[in-house]
């Protein structure tokens, strides 16, 4: 399993219309290899992160080149609302535990 994270820092004045914007579907949940979406927003820190789990890297390229992600960044949101640029990173999922 992968995780794809967008760290994004929104201005306040935007932040509702943002978080709104990752609650709709725009198709991801239809494809294959998507395990899941969370949104992280900011308690102690200045960044929202956005992230993705995948199964793999091919998944979430596939997704990326694809229509789903088309639809996903349609009337993009305009420059103001980003205050830094956004930092993307994959990782591999290596070490999962939860309550025993």
């Amino acid at each position: 399993m992968i995780v794809v994270e967008n760290r994004v820092q929104i201005a306040e004045s935007h932040a509702e219309t943002f978080v709104q914007r990752l609650k709709d579907s725009f198709g991801i949940e239809e494809l294959p290899g998507f395990l899941g979406l969370k949104l992280l927003a900011p308690v102690d820190a200045e960044t929202y992160i956005t992230m993705t789990f995948w199964e793999s890297v091919e998944d979430y390229e596939a997704w990326k080149d694809g229509k789903a992600y088309d639809r996903a960044h349609t009337d993009r949101s305009p420059g103001e609302v980003f205050t830094a640029p956004n930092e993307l990173e994959i990782h591999e999922v290596v070490v999962e535990r939860g309550p025993e």
